[in-house]
This record gives structure tokens, C-alpha cells and sequence, in this order.
């Protein structure tokens, strides 16, 4: 679980304009819902997972965004596997 919430909190620091370190689980979502759509692509390429538009709309807090994710994450029996470096660097400069 603690892979997730610090992997979380990374791609949700950059739709907060905030180190992930500065993240707790209390940090509002992103307020909008460009942003939140977009966060949602990046935790489903991520995470390698299929989220619903109708759920991530309610999320308020990062809380909900690590719940969420872990909870489709289970739903794959657990077999979350961190990206590699060079999957990081294909989706972050793609």
C-alpha cells in the first residue's frame, strides 16, 4: 500500500503544483475536472488499471485516489507492478 500512496501522491503533485512529499492524505483532489481526468490517465497507465469518470469525479482527497486504486488494484489480485524506469521515462516525455 505504501508503494501506491507515495506513487499516487507523485502524480498528484503534478496536477497540485506540489512535492509529493508535501501531499498527506487530507490534500484536496484536483479541483478540476480536466485535471482529474487527466490524473486518472495517469494513474491507469500507471497502474496498469481502468478507472470510472463517474467515481473519480467525487474524489475529494487524495485519500479517495489511493482508496480507488488500490481497490481496482485487488480487483487484478494484486499483481500491481511499479513501471520500470524506461516506462516512467516513455510516459513522462510522450
Amino acid at each position: 500500500m505504501r508503494k501506491i500512496y507515495s506513487t499516487v501522491c507523485r502524480i498528484m503533485g503534478q496536477f497540485l503544483a506540489l512535492h509529493p512529499e508535501e501531499i498527506t492524505p487530507d490534500t484536496p483532489s484536483p479541483g478540476k475536472y480536466q485535471d482529474k481526468a487527466a490524473a486518472a490517465i495517469a494513474c491507469e497507465k500507471t497502474f496498469h488499471i481502468e478507472m470510472e469518470d463517474e467515481r473519480i469525479g467525487g474524489f475529494k482527497t487524495v485519500a479517495d485516489w489511493v482508496e480507488y486504486v488500490s481497490e481496482r488494484i485487488s480487483d487484478q489480485d494484486d499483481r500491481y507492478v511499479p513501471p520500470t524506469d524506461e516506462e516512467r521515462e516513455k510516459w513522462y516525455y510522450h
